[in-house]
């Protein structure tokens, strides 16, 4: 069965006085319901929560800090997820309300359980309407933006694609506002391509073009498609699924491309981490081999920075500073220190004991960006 994650931005479900627009709810649970009725499951990630709790406290409260924002938050959350289950009621659908915090995604033992549970209630067929528990964030655990909490959960679920409905019709190859003679660009496929966006807000969001395509990114190179589309269109949802399901013509919004077959569930959760607990640096012949999916060994690391353990989440970077991939060590940053650009045959003498030759084994490693100038990698078969 197809499974899609719908992000559904504040700039979609708010009137211009920036009030909820339940109309925008109406019509979007049809569209939905429709889609979950011909075979697909469906999470939604959902701004909004903010904007019904201004249209509670009105002045008394306004968004003109975290803590406001959080309270404002914290009023408006149940009010949204009620508005989720009154209007997709008429269609026999149940909504469960999913709130996270990136703290949730870097715990492997609650990331499972998430995913677990989502994954019940999408064989269930209830809808997971999912939200940043902003109430209780704070940076240090924060996702910060449903752009990037909506690519997160796509890959936490594997889902098969991800849509983002915004305020905007496409990624456009210059501001439309500015230049008569921009023109929407149907499909991403060149990492250079991102370099052409600035990063243009809605009036009531957190993100704006640039995190869109970072989320899109990060999933492309997990093998997961990104659309981006205006989700005031009507029957938005069921005509994405209609244009990539049915090669209809009709091309939609901005699609970035996947650019690698799916990874594996280890890698995923790998690559989702927002912060990792050190870094290695890496030499190139490394870095060759790395591409060739080869293991990380002690050989090709140059230096080690950072307090980590065995079983941490890495960064690896390149010598230019640049991270190029995250991975699962097998050593701490204290015995990598000790071992780096050695041979694998002289790690036990060095540590007195030898855990393996990989430093970070090819099934706990993905590599996260790649050359600028080159195509995203169609041939990863991982």
């Amino acid at each position: 069965m197809k499974r899609l994650v719908v992000k559904i931005g504040s700039s979609v479900l708010t009137l211009e006085n920036g009030n909820p627009d339940l109309g925008r709810f109406k019509i979007l649970a049809k569209d939905i319901a429709n889609v979950i009725n011909n075979g697909y499951q469906i999470v939604i990630v959902s701004s909004g929560a903010i904007a019904f709790g201004r249209a509670i406290a009105g002045k008394a409260l306004l968004p003109v800090s975290i803590a406001n924002k959080q309270v404002l938050s914290s009023i408006g959350q149940p009010l949204l997820i009620n508005a989720y289950i009154n209007h997709f009621m008429p269609y026999n659908k149940i909504v469960s309300q999913v709130l996270l915090t990136h703290e949730d995604f870097m715990d492997r033992h609650r990331y499972l359980n998430a995913r677990r549970s989502m994954e019940i209630m999408l064989e269930k067929g209830f809808i997971p309407v999912v939200n940043e528990n902003d109430t209780i964030a704070v940076d240090e655990i924060k996702v910060g933006d449903n752009d990037t909490l909506s690519a997160m959960v796509a890959a936490m679920i594997n889902a098969d694609r991800l849509f983002i409905l915004s305020d905007i019709d496409a990624i456009f190859d210059k501001d439309p506002h500015r230049f008569s003679d921009a023109k929407p660009i149907k499909e991403i496929t060149r990492v250079d391509q991102y370099k052409l966006f600035g990063n243009t807000k809605s009036k009531y969001g957190v993100g704006g073009i640039k995190t869109k395509l970072s989320a899109a990114k990060q999933l492309a190179t997990m093998g997961i498609s990104t659309t981006i589309a205006n989700g005031k269109i009507e029957n938005i949802v069921t005509r994405l699924v209609n244009q990539f399901s049915n090669g209809n013509t009709e091309l939609l919004g901005t699609t970035i491309v996947a650019g690698r077959k799916n990874v594996s569930g280890t890698k995923r959760w790998v690559s989702l981490l927002l912060k990792s607990s050190g870094n290695i640096t890496i030499d190139n012949g490394a870095l060759s081999a790395m591409l060739k999916h080869n293991s990380l060994l002690a050989a090709g690391i140059v230096k080690v920075s950072g307090t980590f353990r065995e079983g941490d989440v890495v960064s690896i970077m390149d010598v230019n500073g640049k991270e190029i991939g995250r991975g699962i060590t097998n050593y701490s940053a204290t015995e990598i220190d000790l071992i780096k650009g050695k041979r694998s045959s002289q790690i036990r003498h060095l540590l007195g004991y030898y855990k393996g030759d990989e430093v970070i084994h090819r099934d706990n490693l993905i590599l996260t960006t790649i050359s600028e100038t080159d195509k995203i990698d169609n041939n990863d078969n991982e």
